[in-house]
């Protein structure tokens, strides 16, 4: 069963699904990270995002800016329709794990999509040379 991450707002931004390797998705579908270890969110271009304890994603600051539906600190709203399921391009190599923060109780100010969206990969449309191009 997935696992639905919460923003400071209470609003159903991204979840974690249950595949090997728990990989985070946004609400629309796109992957952009997974766990490590169960508390360390990697992206998938490598880099280290945040710290997902207990249930809260923590910042590199050590503050709260992701929630399951326990941990939430206001009422969550609704889970709207999710997206389909983007597929995963190629992980890349873990970055060094920095070290963890002093966590707190404060609430972060970033939002936690900009955060996870930090850890994805472009994804690049590509068109093949040879096709004439059309003019008006």
């Amino acid at each position: 069963m997935n696992k639905t991450l919460f923003d400071r707002m209470g609003k159903a931004v991204a979840y974690i699904a249950p595949d090997h390797r728990e990989t985070i998705y946004l609400w629309e579908g796109r992957p952009v990270a997974y766990l490590f270890e169960e508390m360390h969110i990697y992206g998938i271009n490598g880099r280290h995002l945040a710290w997902f304890i207990n249930g809260v994603v923590y910042n590199t600051y050590g503050r709260r800016i992701g929630f399951t539906f326990e941990t939430c600190p206001v009422p969550p709203g609704n889970e709207p329709a999710k997206g389909k399921k983007i597929s995963i391009a190629e992980i890349r190599p873990r970055w060094r794990t920095p070290p963890s923060p002093a966590l707190n109780f404060n609430i972060g100010q970033e939002d936690l999509v900009q955060i996870l969206e930090r850890g994805e990969v472009p994804f690049f449309e590509t068109t093949p040379l040879d096709q004439p191009i059309l003019k008006a």
